[in-house]
């Protein structure tokens, strides 16, 4: 007993190996009054949980050294940690990593992102259950000592021999080193003590010295008939030391033995260490006082032991857990309501029968079987349910099982799950409109979230324009300019994808892509002007095409410029796009509009970047100064750089082949 648990906020440990991770968790759960323990990696976080015990775990999956998965195992296989809940938080989502770590022990799993009032909802759940099975524990071991007391009281013939066991009972309850029983006349005078001191209870005839009653710890005991806690007995004038005190002390507790308004009697026990004893001491040393008072009055001792078996009854009936208590043999002897209803039996025909003989109870044996030396928790199934269970020996008592149905949470998780796999699909889906899969299955993996998010950031961004495509459907058919379009279209954004652009629109004959964007890229503007390059190059191998095929001829120019942009979804609510707006945007478009077939056209910023990251492509690319040029919607000229690709000569064809169609 000397271990209960002193009162205090919950204690929650973050195990994460990132700083940023632990801090967040910190920041939302700090408000609601918990205390917070760091670990930076799983080995620190072992030791930890070992040492301060605390009431719940935050524990991330991917960190050096040693997964959370096997920080869970470890911890669940440890008696001394097993019963702490586990919330694994994690931002892996595939259904293999939330099997993993349920069968590793966890008892929540959270996926990041995640909500906060959904975390501190699962937190305060988890604690609760906790807590509920540690007061249930602790009312148990509370009603076996006083039950012990009890006996010792009933047992004993003689009331010397009845003190000796009852200080025997208490001291070991409260971890005491020595104490002492005064019992006292109608003098006030100390009529008879039994010591305790190294192991031994013995009755002790010595006189004892009269200032014990009258200026000591024992006459204020009787004098104001409560009891009473001395943190230091060294800076307490009330402690009189007795003649054949042979170690000095640290601290004392001690409660009068009373029954209403007659004193009969102290006890008092001493423990070497200062600030030793708690309100949880006393509280038990009172309720074992007032037995020992009531001890010639059987009709007391039976009501206080009734008294607390109701109190027991009352948890076993408010819980909604399902509590089974067994012999040693398993023969059933309590089944709380909510284990009658969750196996559909009746209690009287169960009682005193084996766990062995009824056919409800048959999928409890395996877990008896394994609770013969210490707790065991699992998850079953019993007729089309899903039980967590917990078995747990008492000695020379039996089995305490208590179960919970957790069908309903389990299929709500494997509901969940199917959603995260569909949100998961849609996401890729969507990604898949703006870059290569390649590129989507990577940011996937990296940052999930990524196309939710709202961004300001510093991007490339390139314009690509058909030339004369305009006047060429108004020429063509339907039938004959969608085609060319869509083969543009395709061509072009396949280049994009191969240099890990991303295509933010295509409008009409109109493409815009962009580069650092979503993700960092450090040579975005090297692939910019790579891209631009491609471009010019395939499309010269299109315009030779199309032109054969309806005798148009077509132009591609292409503008460049860089800048701070803002990203995210843009849209209605039936209707979203991630898109890319800023004034980089806008130069950029005025720069396409400016440029001719053939040419590329940049600012002098993405001139200047080139230079510094990689010269020779300006030898490849020879861009010449145009000079500083009012772009449409500027105030202040720019400083602009335009490249010429070369056009090949138009193969010569019959364009009454086209029927009068075409267009140059």
């Amino acid at each position: 007993m000397s271990g209960l648990i002193a009162t205090s906020f919950p204690t929650i440990l973050i195990i994460d190996d990132r700083e940023d991770n632990r801090l967040l968790l910190s920041s939302q759960l700090k408000p609601q009054d918990y205390t917070i323990i760091h670990a930076e990696d799983g080995l620190r976080g072992l030791d930890q949980a070992r040492q301060q015990k605390p009431d719940l775990i935050l524990l991330d999956v991917m960190m050096p050294t040693i997964s959370g998965f096997d920080v869970c195992q470890q911890l669940k296989k440890d008696p001394l940690t097993q019963g702490i809940p586990i919330i694994m938080v994690t931002a892996l989502r595939d259904v293999q990593y939330r099997v993993k770590g349920i069968e590793s022990g966890a008892d929540e799993f959270l996926s990041r992102p995640y909500d906060r009032a959904e975390l501190l909802v699962r937190v305060r759940s988890l604690i609760n259950l906790k807590n509920a099975r540690e007061k249930l524990e602790e009312e148990r071991n509370r009603l076996q000592r006083l039950y012990d007391v009890s006996r010792a009281i009933t047992s004993a013939r003689e009331l010397d021999q009845m003190m000796i066991e009852i200080i025997i009972q208490t001291q070991d309850a409260v971890g005491a080193q020595s104490g002492n029983i005064f019992l006292i006349d109608e003098y006030n005078q100390v009529s008879s003590r039994i010591r305790f001191r190294d192991g031994i209870a013995e009755k002790v005839s010595d006189p004892i010295n009269p200032e014990v009653m009258s200026r000591g710890l024992a006459g204020w005991l009787a004098r104001h008939k409560r009891g009473v806690i001395v943190d230091d007995i060294h800076q307490d004038p009330r402690w009189v030391r007795l003649s054949d005190e042979m170690e000095p002390h640290g601290s004392v507790i001690g409660v009068p033995l009373s029954k209403l308004d007659r004193v009969i009697g102290v006890l008092f026990l001493t423990h070497p260490q200062a600030n030793y004893f708690r309100t949880e001491h006393l509280s038990l040393l009172e309720t074992i006082g007032a037995q020992m008072t009531t001890a010639i009055e059987n009709a007391y001792l039976f009501s206080e032991i009734n008294e607390q078996r109701h109190k027991l009854e009352a948890i076993y009936a408010q819980t909604s857990d399902a509590i089974i208590t067994t012999d040693e043999l398993w023969r059933l002897n309590k089944v709380n309501r909510a284990a009658v209803d969750l196996f559909q039996l009746n209690h009287h025909d169960v009682v005193g029968l084996s766990i062995r003989d009824v056919p409800e109870l048959f999928a409890l044996q395996p877990l008896f079987a394994q609770a013969a030396e210490k707790a065991i928790t699992d998850e079953l199934k019993s007729h089309n349910k899903i039980l967590y269970a917990s078995v747990s020996p008492i000695l020379g008592v039996g089995y305490v099982a208590v179960l919970q149905d957790v069908t309903e949470r389990r299929r709500a998780e494997e509901m969940k799950l199917a959603q995260e796999r569909q949100e998961k699909d849609r996401v890729k889906n969507t990604f898949k409109r703006y870059m290569s899969e390649q590129l989507v299955d990577h940011i996937l993996s990296k940052d999930p979230g990524l196309l939710d998010q709202q961004q300001r950031r510093r991007a490339v961004i390139l314009f690509a324009d058909l030339r004369g495509f305009t006047p060429m459907v108004v020429e063509l058919e339907p039938g004959r300019a969608i085609p060319l379009l869509n083969e543009f279209f395709t061509e072009m954004t396949n280049l994009v994808y191969e240099f890990e652009g991303t295509v933010f629109d295509l409008v009409g004959d109109e493409l815009m892509v962009g580069f650092n964007v979503p993700f960092d890229q450090k040579d975005a503007s090297y692939r910019a002007i790579v891209t631009a390059l491609m471009m010019q190059r395939r499309f010269e191998y299109l315009r030779q095409k199309w032109y054969r095929r309806v005798g148009t001829e077509l132009g591609l120019g292409v503008g460049i410029d860089q800048g701070e942009v803002v990203v995210g979804n843009v849209g209605a609510e039936t209707r979203m796009n991630f898109a890319m707006v800023g004034e980089a945007v806008n130069t950029a478009h005025r720069l396409v509009e400016m440029a001719s077939d053939g040419q590329i056209i940049i600012t002098a910023t993405i001139h200047q970047a080139i230079q510094e990251y990689n010269f020779e492509l300006l030898r490849e690319i020879q861009f010449e100064s145009i000079g500083e040029q009012l772009i449409r919607g500027k105030k202040v000229p720019q400083l602009l750089y335009r490249a010429q690709m070369k056009r090949g000569p138009l193969p010569e064809i019959d364009r009454t082949a086209f029927g009068g169609e075409g267009n140059r």
